[in-house]
């Protein structure tokens, strides 16, 4: 299902997709703090800080007025992504949040996944599942219009791992449950078959028109690939877990033994930047990797991740974008729990 729609509203068949507009507030801020302790994934577009948050939302009938007699309580998943505005210097964020899409589901529990700027405060949106494809979402044009690029609400429907935009088109990649790979264009192209399945999924990051994979046969190996064709290999120190990639570098966490390393690759070979007891939450942008260890946020721009703030309480998102850096700590207001945004600058 492929549509273009006003941002006010859009409907799926296996979630809705829905999106309002904030009126921005006069002033200037250098924290946002945000409901709950929500997963969520950040990332710099242009002069905005964007950020995807998926959260289950409880309701209870009873306290809810005009409610039936005897309703039940239920829940519903939600997978919003909302950006701000930032001053010139990226140091102070610009009246209120706008939340332009929402996906909404009551089928299972969604991630954040995957959120890719595109420039201009525009991104590409993609929640993670793991019971249902969730629906790729490109937002916004000139006009104010969402696209939904990709939405199947069949059981069996391939899922979407990775996308990214390739002067004005949206390029995406899709497995199915072989680990087959299709990559497919919007709205220049339709899904041409680019690898057999191999009994698993692949780990899959876009980098424009590239494609960085690690393929389950070859878990140490990672390959940059062009449809079919290998562009480049790096061999890795150990089996991948899990890979990123923007338009100027990839990053690839691997197993080192009982510890996870996290490894900055370019053209030449693999380069440390991190190790740790687990994956972190990471962000590429820019030239820049970053992430968040705890309630430490670190980052850099070549070689070994340095020091940029340590928070008093976890630290649950990072975005990065050259020399700007964002994160999301834990904390409390009232005594309920908020989410605190703030900017920093990678050293």
């Amino acid at each position: 299902m492929r549509a273009r729609r006003p941002i006010a509203l859009a409907a799926l068949a296996a979630a809705g997709v829905l999106a309002a507009c904030a009126v921005p507030a006069a002033g200037a801020s250098r924290t946002v703090t945000l409901d709950g302790w929500s997963q969520r994934t950040l990332a710099f577009s242009g002069d905005r800080l964007v950020w995807t948050e998926a959260a289950t939302v409880r309701v209870d009938p009873a306290k809810i007025a005009g409610s039936p007699p005897g309703a039940q309580r239920f829940d519903y998943y939600r997978a919003e992504t909302s950006r701000i505005r930032l001053d010139r210097r990226s140091q102070r964020f610009l009246g209120s949040p706008e939340t332009p899409v929402a996906v909404r589901t009551s089928i299972a529990a969604m991630g954040p996944g995957l959120l890719v700027p595109t420039g201009a405060g525009n991104f590409i949106a993609l929640p993670s599942a793991r019971r249902f494809a969730t629906p790729l979402v490109q937002c916004c044009d000139a006009e104010g219009l969402e696209t939904v690029i990709v939405s199947d609400g069949r059981a069996d429907a391939p899922v979407t791992l990775a996308a990214s935009l390739v002067g004005t088109s949206v390029h995406y990649v899709q497995a199915d449950a072989s680990g087959a790979l299709v990559q497919g264009s919007f709205p220049d192209g339709a899904p041409v078959a680019v690898s057999p399945g191999a009994g698993a999924v692949p780990l899959v990051a876009m980098q424009g028109a590239l494609r960085v994979q690690v393929d389950p046969a070859q878990p140490t190996l990672l390959t940059w690939r062009d449809g079919a064709t290998v562009v480049r290999t790096a061999a890795l120190p150990g089996p991948a877990l899990r890979v990123w990639a923007d338009g100027r570098a990839a990053a690839v966490a691997v197993r080192l033994g009982t510890r996870v390393g996290l490894l900055r690759v370019g053209a030449g070979a693999p380069v440390l930047a991190w190790t740790g007891a687990r994956v972190p939450a990471v962000a590429v942008g820019g030239g820049s990797l970053a992430v968040a260890d705890g309630r430490r946020v670190l980052a850099s721009r070549s070689g070994r991740l340095k020091p940029v703030a340590t928070a008093r309480r976890a630290v649950d998102a990072v975005g990065v974008d050259a020399a700007r850096v964002a994160w999301v700590e834990r904390g409390t207001r009232k005594g309920a729990r908020v989410g605190v945004v703030r900017l920093g600058r990678v050293r």
